[in-house]
């Protein structure tokens, strides 16, 4: 089988490389899926580069989410081998994967490839946010990254439950599709982000800001939050720490609290896991957890697909396929 891997962290165009690898035997307790789809995620390529919360092995798999078939079962375990599943699993980014039963999903005939590569990560990642601001109706959350794709699945989210978004963008080319999504659009190229905010809110500051940037971008989500707001900061687009300032955390009493989720559904028990993984399904039948997919490469075409899930712009998703 085909399998995308790194010898060391480091730039993904750098280290990563497809080789030729035995095909993976199940055995007891485990399943084998052969993988049909999954994304090119901010997680996967920190993890590349040696800083998404565990080192890395050498070598290492790549991709943390798939969609796929179960196409052969070790003694006692299952589902059956034709079984479309959806993958939450380490190494994704190769042919054949073994799992373990419990991290699959097996898919209802109505949750295509496109929707189950992409469920198993931002879907939760959003609802588990959304829980977590215990937002009351009226009022305000602020997010940068106000395009990402985690963050479109927030403002439905939010907005349904009748809290107010304010969507932080670097320039105004998504301003458009923000504001359909019943979010006001702040681009922080040409508005300066504090006023801005200060205005809309009537001086009283938003009660959450989800911060998936880091760096600068820490601050300037700070300066829009009320005394005694929550900054929740969930991802680091920028590579640089989170800025916030000494007078901000003494003088308004501003709380700082980081999200990763990984460690967020070891707290949950199996009802609970049961119960997020329905809301995820739901979330994607009816459009409020999904995401749009701009473009498809071949597995063996993952340097090309490395790029354009990098380059400014982007409006969707890019996959790699079989």
């Amino acid at each position: 089988m085909r399998m995308i891997r790194f010898e060391r962290p480091g730039s993904p165009l750098d280290v990563l490389e497809c080789v030729q690898a035995p095909d993976p035997e199940p055995p007891p307790g485990r399943v084998r899926v052969r993988i049909s789809a999954r994304p090119v995620n901010p997680s996967d390529l920190l993890y590349v580069r040696g800083r998404y919360g565990r080192p890395p092995p050498s070598p290492s798999p790549v991709g943390f989410e798939a969609a796929g078939v179960v196409d052969a079962c070790g003694a006692g375990a299952g589902p059956a081998p034709g079984t479309r599943v959806a993958l939450d699993a380490a190494g994704t980014w190769q042919d054949l994967v073994v799992a373990d039963p419990a991290d699959l999903t097996v898919l209802p005939d109505d949750i295509g490839d496109d929707d189950a590569c992409q469920m198993s990560i931002n879907p939760p990642t959003a609802l588990l946010l959304v829980r977590l601001a215990g937002l009351r109706t009226g009022q305000w959350l602020v997010q940068n990254a106000g395009a990402s794709a985690v963050a479109r699945m927030v403002t439905r989210l939010a907005v349904r439950a009748g809290a107010r978004c304010v969507s932080i963008v670097r320039s105004g080319r998504h301003s458009a599709a923000l504001r359909e999504l019943g979010a006001t659009v702040i681009d922080a190229s040409s508005e300066p982000v504090g006023d801005r905010c200060a205005d809309l809110t009537a001086g009283r500051g938003a009660a959450v800001a989800f911060d998936a940037v880091g760096g600068q971008a820490s601050d300037q989500a700070v300066r829009c939050l009320a005394d005694g707001g929550r900054l929740v900061v969930y991802g680091l687009m920028s590579g640089q720490p989170a800025t916030v300032r000494t007078e901000d955390l003494i003088f308004r009493s501003v709380g700082v609290e980081g999200f990763w989720l990984p460690e967020r559904l070891r707290t949950l028990d199996r009802d609970e896991r049961a119960g997020l993984a329905a809301a995820v399904v739901d979330g994607l039948r009816t459009g409020v957890l999904r995401s749009e997919v701009e473009a498809r490469y071949p597995l063996a075409g993952f340097a090309d697909a490395v790029r354009h899930a990098a380059a400014p712009g982007r409006t969707g998703k890019i996959l790699l396929t079989p």
